[in-house]
């Protein structure tokens, strides 16, 4: 309802913020209204090639520098129908659903990192005449990111197995390892900070861009509110069936 782009007249004007990598793309795939009531009935794709005069990209400073996003501004652009009209809803919320699946690979991929990284400096770092990993309150930390991420890899594998085999469960799939994956990674690039003590938020160390990326994808694709109602209103679903 708050789909501010528009396609009239065989063009689509608007702005679109923010686009990760749009400032690399060469296609990008764009939702925008097509009869002016601004409702999810209203809503279609289209296939928009960003080497024209027409559509305008601006590099955006974020959270994450190491991973850009951008503004595009749409001014009579043209773009490409991508499936029927007014579909766009229903093919928006197969995409999140798959792009929620690949984004958990690379969260826990991101966590596993983090606690690698937090158990080499544990192992390295010596206070009291001793390595501060055989400290009990940091094996708790590390157990505690340890669980977060299995359980998140478990959820990950489960996405995976309902995207490769087009599974009606895919949505609660999908959901449950989004949520799991955000819990996973930040907690981990959190205590990884944590862990690292004085030296962990500066710039010497790797331990901020873990968490800043994190947050990053934390909202990429949705809060984890929102998968979280999506989790639950799925599983309302599936019972009610």
């Amino acid at each position: 309802q708050n789909m501010q782009m528009e396609f009239s007249d065989g063009t689509l004007n608007g702005v679109k913020s923010p686009v990760n990598d749009g400032n690399v793309a060469d296609v990008i795939i764009v939702a925008a209204n097509t009869d002016g009531n601004k409702n999810y009935n209203s809503l279609s794709l289209f296939i928009v090639e960003t080497k024209q005069d027409k559509v305008k990209c601006e590099v955006l400073e974020t959270l994450d520098p190491s991973r850009p996003s951008s503004r595009i501004t749409f001014n009579s652009a043209n773009g490409e129908k991508l499936g029927e009209i007014g579909a766009g809803w229903d093919m928006i919320q197969n995409i999140l659903n798959r792009a929620a699946v690949l984004f958990a690979f690379e969260q826990v991929g991101g966590s596993q990192t983090a606690l690698n990284d937090a158990k080499k400096y544990s192992l390295e770092r010596y206070a009291f005449g001793k390595k501060i990993g055989t400290f009990q309150a940091l094996k708790h930390k590390m157990v505690d990111m340890y669980v977060k991420i299995e359980l998140a890899k478990s959820n990950a594998y489960y996405g995976a197995w309902a995207l490769s085999t087009d599974s009606s469960e895919l949505p609660v799939a999908a959901a449950s390892a989004r949520v799991s994956a955000i819990d996973a990674f930040h907690y981990s690039s959190k205590e990884n900070i944590q862990i690292h003590g004085g030296v962990g938020f500066t710039w010497d160390y790797d331990c901020h861009l873990f968490y800043r990326r994190s947050k990053l994808l934390s909202l990429n694709i949705g809060s984890v509110r929102q998968w979280k109602e999506n989790l639950i209103s799925n599983l309302e679903k599936r019972n009610i069936v």
